[in-house]
């Protein structure tokens, strides 16, 4: 009997249960024990990986051993690293371990905490459960799925968020094509005909990114969504200028539903999403 159907068997009759540990875990802790207990979760990051010199990983690894002292003792004890010696490749595994680790939420369930995510396993399945601070793992349910499923990982838009249209702004999931929008063409800020309006299912576990820049503006939209100049929303840093304004925040939020993108008939293809300038993922897309 496969170690698949063995479990299929186990959970028919109940959770299955692992044994946990005398010590009390740390949370990054318990998300590793998940990880190699159940399998590492399958999520969607930007579809052009920005690799982090060495002086950046460097200082990425510093400030999460200086801010969040936790996660980099789980990752340096998982990886294998030796803290007192860390070369460039391992600030690398570090910053790389954070993104799994963010990847892996546990929420608060009573004296335990509850998860909910896609597993590799190797095959990918939503397993569902509960773990206690010790270790003890409660394995509720692995349900084979699809990931990230038929529309791929998306690169869009929350479904709130508004376009700037000569008749006001309009939530983008309201759009249609032969609509007017605001775009950029021949340097001007111009109205223009949306030629394309696509959306896509984003897949269990997706997260986006919520940018906040220092004039108040905000923007909620996929880490690989693209920017007027090119970039993807998910490789700016705290400090970096998007449209005309320094990066305040980034904060990574769970999203569901579907995620939305539209192309105008412009030269730039650009539109202002929550009053920011970014470019659109359809340009390539036949019309």
């Amino acid at each position: 009997m496969t170690v698949a159907v063995l479990l299929l068997a186990l959970t028919a009759c109940g959770p299955v249960k692992y044994g946990g540990v005398s010590q009390t875990l740390t949370t990054p802790e318990l998300k590793y024990r998940l990880i190699d207990t159940i399998g590492s979760p399958l999520f969607c990051g930007p579809p052009v990986v920005r690799i982090p010199s060495d002086a950046e990983a460097s200082q990425e690894a510093a400030t999460l051993r200086s801010q969040d002292a936790a996660s980099f003792d789980a990752i340096v004890h998982h990886e294998k690293l030796d803290a007192a010696h860390l070369t460039a490749d391992d600030d690398r595994r570090i910053v790389q371990q954070v993104q799994v680790l963010q990847a892996l939420p546990l929420g608060a369930d009573g004296p335990r905490f509850r998860f909910d995510y896609i597993a590799g396993r190797p095959s990918p399945e939503h397993v569902v459960g509960t773990i206690d601070a010790h270790g003890t793992i409660s394995l509720e349910s692995h349900d084979p799925t699809q990931f990230p499923g038929r529309g791929g990982c998306p690169i869009c838009l929350a479904a709130t968020v508004r376009i700037a249209t000569p008749d006001g702004a309009i939530p983008v999931s309201d759009l249609r094509a032969g609509m007017l929008v605001w775009t950029v063409d021949a340097g001007k800020r111009v109205a223009a005909a949306i030629a394309i309006v696509r959306h896509t299912p984003a897949p269990f576990g997706h997260r986006v990114v919520r940018i906040v820049l220092a004039d108040g503006r905000a923007v909620v939209a996929s880490p690989g969504h693209a920017t007027a100049d090119g970039r993807r929303i998910g490789a700016l840093n705290p400090g970096d200028l998007l449209d005309g304004s320094r990066v305040v925040t980034i904060d990574v939020l769970p999203y569901s539903g579907d995620t939305w993108d539209l192309l105008p008939r412009s030269s730039t293809g650009t539109y202002w999403a929550d009053g920011v300038l970014l470019g659109s993922t359809l340009a390539n897309v036949g019309q």
